[in-house]
């Protein structure tokens, strides 16, 4: 079975050159002869005369019957459409004579017989499930032809050529009941009960071949259950699955459904429990065909513990599945910038409640999910106790990906508090997996009652083969989920959208060396990306050089596009040296590149301004064509970063014993079982631990941590240690913290997540002393006294130590501002604690100076600075940060920002660092955003005020950004007028083309007229030819008449015939039983005629269904061509033509239908007249068997019958008559002896026939 090719016919026979019904030879040649016939098995044989001769491209064998159903072959001898030339083609059809669904499944096998060798003979077997659909299968390459006509092969004997074939048809009950109520064609919840009547008769099917059942209707989808046998680990086991079936003969549509469902084997013997198992999924749609166990049971227990009893088999499914529509959408405008909300959206190629879900080469979308159930759900995954359950979407194509929403109803963790869901991306296209796609996408659960108040998260990620599911396990909560009152669930549905931007993307490397190389980065929707560029980085994927995993990064600050290097956070600490290039497309020679360097581990990176968003998207500049932006990033050298450390100077022995038992630790690999343990004791400790082991305490915290996933917790404790140090904390341990936030971001996240919850509080909570104090409610692993000293201490100095508490929260932050992906939340975090009191010029003047002391005591390693002891990458990210704050409209902050900028000022005292700064607050004071304008003017003015010197650049500074501004204006005003001129002249063009498109429907509706005329002129034909064959069967009518008058003469004569010979009644029995014979047989050949009539009705119907079909077809190219005005006008006459051709032939099919439909009306007639006469005949033996009992009974006494019954006065006279006949017998013996023997022989029979005659009526 592994090396034949099987082929299934989905809609119908494969149509043969000429009518099958034609080329079908006398009854004899093709009758098949049933060998062997059981109630659901047979053996037959087909035999096929002259099979060299055949001429014909298909041959028919008549019907058999196989448990009801009638199954023929039917052959190609020279192969059919499908298959390769030289072979022949063999299928096996059914056909229901009670229905037209001929839904069976069975299992057959195909022999083309070598009457020589039978060890020769080719065969074939497989089963199937035939439907009304599919009723044929086999094979379209089933023998060779050359090796079956050779002479000298054996399978053709005298010209014959003998086909046999082995049938089992499966002997089974479907019960399906559910909720659906009346006009429903679909069911939500139901069960379903599949039995399984002779399953032994299959039993040796199972262990090659899969048993399915007919389909069920689950929402839109049709589902069956298979079920099979498989081999796990040597041992035998049932696999059950449920599997989509696609039923139909021409889909129109992608049926798809999620369900939950519960499959059971039940038990059929007393005291042993059925065998059940649940699952979810869905199927179609993108999902999976099948779903369920390979190991459901073990085929031992299957057969041995009372699951098959007498062959029976039952099996069961319950199921529960959603009612839900999905619609995909083309966002536009996206290309100008305009990329939020829904305001203009077009048809993407989705689905509206179902229908095909078509390819779109769009690169941004939006889908829009319905759960109309999603309340009753909820309550049954409830009553199951089921958590971590995920309802998936259909899938949508949007660009050259895959995307569909999940949902969990009832969240990822152990306690269901709330509502998780996530967006899966997939690229199908790609199938080796290695596959990288940057998205921008926006999840909303909608509120029916207030749109506004919809929860919606956004967010950035690079999707690839290993994370392909982004989201939010805690989205919302399921409280104001499911209240009444919030608008989310409306009318027990909920509503799940998901916006997508893909980024459509082409990424080449190329190497020249180990340590270098070269990345072209062609961005081909970059405008769709301008605007969501201002809060999110695209990221490219990542590539590899000398060990080393870097991926280039671009992002808006301000008015300039900035571009960078990063790398994996898991790698070794790496120095590169790089150089980013903007490409010209239309002068390479004008293309911008700059260079700069990264360290990996230590982020001592700087981005790169490559130039003004204006000057970019210059239409003439050159650096966006069409859409496409392309950045080169050229890798001049890579290496690893050596780390060189001075000896320790003191006294070793001096240090406690502890310290150096911690630093042993340190240095150690913890297994997972230990790591849980060391993180409690290690945090019970951190509390007392000396000053100069604390670093490596914390070090060995984070790295149990990390193992034992408590990294929030141990964030937390390190958080409450560090706030009691304040600003008294070592250069070790701030490089220590620097390198754990850069090297390990699951806790760079926690930390930044702890500092924002806490600044996130107002400054009131201060005040009232509800701040959550860091040793008593968020450190429980201190020990008492220290929590006590703690908290006394914290009480006598409240001011000075609310001035330095979050001195190491202000640290962190700041330097995890050169953390690409961490750069936005950590500005917002500072901005919130400024916003609330939590962060003043005072601390933030004290972090500077210890980031002064910390890159002065690490620049050994490197030249220093001549202007200043801060890195370039440390710069430009402080100096963000003061832009980013001066965006904000909080008053706080606005004074902080004032302040702010004295202090950077004052720590960066390079002349560059000053320029960068001023021409900085300029652009901001000079931008069209109203909020940052005022506030950037009272900044300059401050600093102007403050620092007389700073006038005389700044002035200069305005003066440039207004002559640039002017210079825009004018180009802007030119381009304007420009496109003006093209407005008209395209609306002139418009204007012509709309007369033209007048002028082609005044023709189109001149012939529209002329073909209603011709369609009015063929219904009057129609009728003549109507009231013709009325006439014609008013003229049948009256021979059928005529015909009965002249029977019922001849009945009449038969009638005398009988009352004159009665002795002749018993030829006439037979002749009666000769009539009835021939009446029967008559009958059945009447039945087989009907039968076949039958059949060619059906496949009239089915060609006229074709014809219809074609014709709808038809029309929906001829509205589609209609609707098209650059079509030509040739094309549009063919159309037409062929349109007039096929209404030609359905009204020819249409005459033919009506034809057979009054030929079979006739026969039906004849064959009732033939039943009522003989009903007459009936009744007319019966009078003459009545009447013949009669005469019997009178002439019975006669021959001593009945005789207890006469009186004594008849039994005298019959005494008497007896007597006298037997003297005149005496007398004619007598007489006899002296007559001639001639003479008596001739008179003796007229006198016994006088005495009897004299004796009857004496007696009476």
């Amino acid at each position: 079975m592994k090396n034949h090719r099987v082929k299934t016919l989905k809609t119908k026979t494969p149509k043969p050159i000429s009518s099958p019904l034609s080329e079908i030879p006398p009854a004899a040649d093709y009758t098949v002869t049933v060998d062997c016939s059981e109630d659901f098995h047979s053996l037959c044989k087909w035999v096929i005369p002259g099979f060299r001769k055949i001429k014909s491209r298909s041959l028919y064998s008549r019907y058999f019957q196989v448990s009801g159903y009638d199954f023929r072959f039917f052959m190609y001898p020279k192969g059919d459409s499908l298959s390769v030339p030289g072979h022949i083609s063999l299928y096996l059809q059914v056909n229901d004579p009670c229905s037209s669904n001929c839904d069976c499944y069975a299992c057959y096998k195909i022999v083309i017989v070598n009457v020589v060798d039978e060890t020769k003979s080719l065969s074939k077997e497989s089963v199937y499930r035939f439907s009304k659909n599919r009723k044929s299968i086999g094979w379209c390459e089933f023998a060779v032809s050359n090796t079956v006509l050779d002479a000298n092969s054996g399978f053709l004997k005298d010209g014959v050529l003998t086909i046999s074939g082995e049938i089992r048809v499966l002997d089974e009950k479907m019960e399906f009941s559910s909720d659906r109520s009346e006009g429903m064609s679909y069911a939500l919840n139901g069960k379903v009960t599949w039995s399984i009547r002779n399953y032994g008769l299959l039993r040796q099917m199972v262990k090659t071949q899969k048993i399915i059942s007919s389909a069920f209707r689950v929402w839109e989808a049709y589902l069956g259950v298979n079920l099979s046998k498989s081999m796990v680990n040597g041992a035998e086991n049932l696999s059950l699955f449920l599997e989509i079936k696609d039923i139909e003969k021409n889909p129109v549509i992608d049926r798809s459904c999620w369900c939950l469902f519960r499959i059971s084997v039940l038990s059929q013997k007393p005291g042993v429990s059925h065998v059940s198992r649940e699952y979810y999924g869905r199927f179609g749609g993108g999902g999976d065909t099948s779903l369920g166990w390979t190991e459901f049971m073990k085929i031992s227990d299957f057969f041995d513990e009372g699951y098959v009893v007498d062959d029976n088999v039952l099996i069961s499914v319950s199921f529960n599945a959603i009612q839900e529509s999905s619609f995909s959408f083309r966002i536009e405008g996206v290309s100008s910038g305009k990329c939020k909300g829904m305001i203009n959206c077009g048809y993407l190629g989705g689905k509206s409640k179902y229908g095909l879900v078509k390819r779109c080469d769009d690169y941004t979308g939006k889908i829009i999910w319905k759960i109309e159930n999603f309340s009753r759900l909820k309550d049954i995954l409830k009553k199951k106790k089921m958590k971590g359950l995920c309802v998936k979407s259909r899938r949508f194509w949007i660009g050259n990906m895959e995307v569909r929403i999940l949902v969990y109803p009832r969240g990822q963790s152990q306690k269901p508090i709330h509502l998780s869901t996530f967006l899966e991306v997939l690229d199908p296209g790609n199938s080796s997996g290695d596959w990288s796609s940057f998205i921008v996408y926006q999840l909303a659960v909608m509120n029916g009652k207030m749109i506004e108040k919809s929860v919606v998260k956004q967010s950035a990620e690079r999707c690839s083969n290993a994370t392909k599911n982004h989201g939010w396990s805690e989205f919302m909560t399921l409280t104001s989920l499911f209240d009444q009152d919030s608008g989310f669930i409306g009318h027990e549905t909920a509503v799940f959208t998901a916006e997508v931007h893909i980024l459509k993307e082409t990424f080449m490397t190329t190497e020249s060396s180990d340590n270098a190389c070269s990345v072209t980065w062609k961005m081909e929707n970059f405008l769709s990306f301008k605007e969501i560029m201002l809060s999110q980085r695209i990221l490219s994927r990542f590539f590899e050089v000398g060990g080393c995993k870097l991926q280039i990064g671009i992002y808006q600050s301000s008015a300039n596009i900035c571009a960078y290097v990063g790398s994996d956070p898991l790698i070794d600490n790496f120095w590169v040296n790089y150089r980013i290039t903007i490409v010209n497309q239309n002068d390479p020679a004008k293309s911008l590149c700059k260079e700069s360097s990264l360290c990996t581990k230590a982020y001592f990176n700087a981005d790169l301004q490559l130039m003004k968003v204006s000057d970019m998207l210059d239409t003439d500049a050159g650096f966006v064509v069409h859409e496409t932006v392309t950045l080169v990033c050229e890798i001049l050298d890579c290496c690893p970063w050596f780390e060189f450390f001075e000896p320790e100077t003191g006294n070793m022995e001096a240090e406690s014993s502890d310290c150096q038992f911690l630093s042993a630790v340190c240095q150690m690999d913890i297994n997972n079982e230990e790591c849980k343990k060391t993180f409690s004791e290690v945090s019970g400790v951190l509390g007392s631990t000396p000053y100069e082991a604390l670093q490596s305490v914390i070090h060995l915290l984070f790295k149990s941590a990390s193992q034992c996933q408590c990294i929030p917790r141990a964030v937390n404790v390190v958080r409450a240690r560090l706030e009691l140090l304040g600003a008294e904390i070592s250069l070790d341990l701030l490089d220590l913290l620097g390198t754990t936030m850069n090297s390990q971001h699951e806790i760079a996240e926690a930390m930044l997540r702890e500092i924002d919850c806490v600044f996130a509080l107002d400054e009131k909570c201060i005040l009232l002393d509800v701040t959550p104090c860091p040793l008593s409610k968020e450190m429980p692993y201190l020990d008492s006294g220290t929590r006590h000293a703690a908290n006394s201490s914290h009480r006598e100095d409240e001011s000075r130590s609310h001035v330095h508490h979050y001195f190491s929260d202000i640290f962190i932050l700041i330097d995890m501002l050169s953390i690409p992906s961490l750069t936005i939340e950590a500005s917002g975090a500072f901005e919130r604690g400024v916003a609330h009191g939590y962060i003043d010029n005072q601390v933030v003047a004290l972090v500077l100076e210890k980031h002064a002391e910390r890159f002065s005591a690490n620049s050994t390693a490197r030249e220093k600075n001549a202007e200043s002891l801060f890195s370039e990458e440390f710069f430009t990210s402080v100096l963000a940060l003061a832009e980013t704050l001066s965006l904000s409209i909080n008053s706080r902050v606005h004074n902080f920002v004032q302040m702010f900028y004295v202090t950077l000022f004052e720590v960066f005292s390079g002349e560059s660092y000053h320029t960068r700064m001023l021409r900085g607050l300029v652009d901001l004071a000079t931008s069209p955003v109203d909020n940052s304008l005022e506030m950037n003017l009272d900044v300059l003015i401050f600093l102007v005020h403050r620092e007389h010197g700073f006038a005389r650049p700044v002035l200069k500074m305005v003066g440039d950004a207004a002559k640039h501004d002017n210079t825009d204006h004018s180009a802007i005003r030119h381009r304007l007028c420009c496109l003006e001129e093209k407005i008209i002249h395209i609306g002139e063009e418009k204007r012509a083309e709309l007369s033209n498109i007048s002028s082609e429907k005044a023709t189109l509706l001149e012939r529209l007229t002329e073909t209603e005329a011709a369609l009015l002129h063929y219904k009057s034909e129609m009728e003549l030819e109507r009231d013709r064959f009325t006439c014609e069967k008013t003229e049948v009518c009256a021979h059928i008449q005529d015909i009965e008058t002249q029977l019922e003469q001849l009945c009449s004569k038969h009638k005398d015939h009988v009352a004159k010979h009665s002795m002749e009644k018993r030829d006439y029995q037979d002749h009666l039983h000769h009539v009835e014979t021939q009446l029967s047989h008559l009958k059945s050949l009447k039945h087989q005629e009907l039968k076949k009539l039958l059949k060619e009705k059906e496949v009239l119907a089915e060609r006229l269904r074709h014809a219809e079909a074609n014709l709808e077809v038809s029309d929906r190219k001829l509205k589609k061509h209609a609707s098209k005005v650059v079509i030509q006008e040739e094309e549009q006459q063919t159309q037409l033509d062929e349109i007039w051709q096929l209404k030609q032939k359905v009204e020819q099919i249409e005459i033919v239908k009506q034809d057979k439909e009054e030929e079979v009306a006739h026969y039906r007639a004849c064959t009732y007249d033939l039943e009522a006469k003989l009903n007459d005949c009936q009744k007319h033996i019966q009078f003459l068997e009545n009447a013949h009992r009669e005469e019997m009974e009178q002439h019975a006494p006669l021959y001593g019958v009945g005789l207890e019954s006469l009186s004594m006065e008849s039994l005298e006279n019959l005494l008497r008559i007896h007597e006298d006949g037997i003297k005149n017998i005496h007398a004619l013996q007598h007489q006899l002896r002296n007559r001639s023997g001639h003479l008596v022989s001739s008179e003796n029979p007229l006198q016994l026939r006088q005495f009897a005659t004299y004796s009857t009526i004496s007696y009476c």
